[in-house]
């Protein structure tokens, strides 16, 4: 068996066990099926169901006695921020849920575009700022987002401190107050090794997938970007 079928297997034994905790078939504070138990449900190796495991422990989901086995955790303690299809800042939804939002900045750059960019940037020129940040609910990373701006629309965008509100960056030195329309693509993917790293989640862990494109009230594009979004923390409201 090749390594990526292996890991497929474990994903799929993992998100069905998560399915049945988050369902109540597992209830809290009840005991897994052994691995054996689990062995013979999934008719999987024990090495596969050991890692489906560990993936549930790595999440917060469930949590593994010396001597005694896995047991499902209270997951009481969890908040989800709601997200409207409405144009808001990351922060400012937070903040609105009961969130401390905090943002870290991986990269802020001019990068060369390609000809399917500068199509979703509605704009010819052949460079671009690119933006890497995560984003924190409480200090737990819920989001990976990258975004790309036209330039010379914001020239200098290097310059500023993107750990702050990015649309409060947008209204205070480019002038940009209002963002009407937003078109989004929205499916669930599964983490990648990456993924999983900056998330601090499982390989495997069920992620939003938005692309977007995000215009100011003039219909001109302020930003393209994706964001991967942890969905124990997020939800869409349609």
């Amino acid at each position: 068996m090749t390594k990526d079928k292996a890991r497929t297997k474990y994903q799929k034994v993992m998100l069905d066990l998560r399915e049945k905790i988050l369902t109540g078939i597992y209830p809290v504070d009840t005991k897994l099926p052994s691995e054996e138990q689990l062995k013979e449900i999934y008719g999987v190796s024990r090495i596969t169901i050991r890692e489906a495991v560990n993936g549930l422990v790595a999440d917060g989901i469930v949590e593994k006695v010396q001597g005694k086995g896995s047991f499902v955790r209270e997951l009481h303690h969890v908040k989800r921020l709601l997200k409207s299809n409405s144009i808001e800042s990351f922060s400012k939804t937070a903040v609105k849920n009961g969130f401390k939002p905090k943002m870290k900045v991986l990269k802020l750059e001019k990068v060369k575009t390609d000809a399917e960019l500068r199509k979703s940037l509605k704009c010819d020129n052949e460079y671009a700022i690119h933006s890497v940040r995560i984003c924190y609910l409480d200090n737990d990373p819920t989001v990976i987002e990258s975004n790309y701006y036209p330039l010379p629309r914001f020239e200098g965008l290097t310059n500023y401190d993107l750990s702050e509100s990015l649309y409060k960056t947008f209204k205070d030195h480019y002038e940009i107050d209002n963002l009407e329309d937003s078109e989004s693509i929205l499916r669930v993917v599964l983490a990648n090794k990456e993924q999983a790293r900056l998330l601090q989640r499982s390989v495997g862990f069920p992620l939003f997938y938005l692309r977007n494109q995000v215009f100011d009230k003039n219909k001109q594009v302020v930003q393209v970007g994706t964001e991967y979004i942890a969905t124990d923390r997020y939800e869409f409201m349609v």
